[in-house]
């Protein structure tokens, strides 16, 4: 019976992990950056949000035929 080997992780896979650690630092950081710089952003987003949800709900109230009687 073989023994298990354990995986070691390529140089390369190392970097890979390291830059993609990077990559979601840098993005959460705009993101932040975003939000501090102009806080009326996250209201307009949620009245955005409300104006969709309630023209998706009176377009299914509108939609759908009467049954016959």
């Amino acid at each position: 019976m073989k023994t298990p080997r354990h995986h070691i992780p390529s140089p390369s896979a190392r970097r890979q992990r390291g830059s993609a650690l990077i990559e979601y630092t840098v993005i959460t950081g705009l993101a932040v950056l975003v939000l501090l710089s102009n806080p009326n952003v996250v209201a307009e987003t949620i009245n955005a949000i409300k104006s969709v949800y309630e023209a998706f709900a009176y377009s299914l109230s509108t939609t759908f035929p009467l049954p016959n009687l």
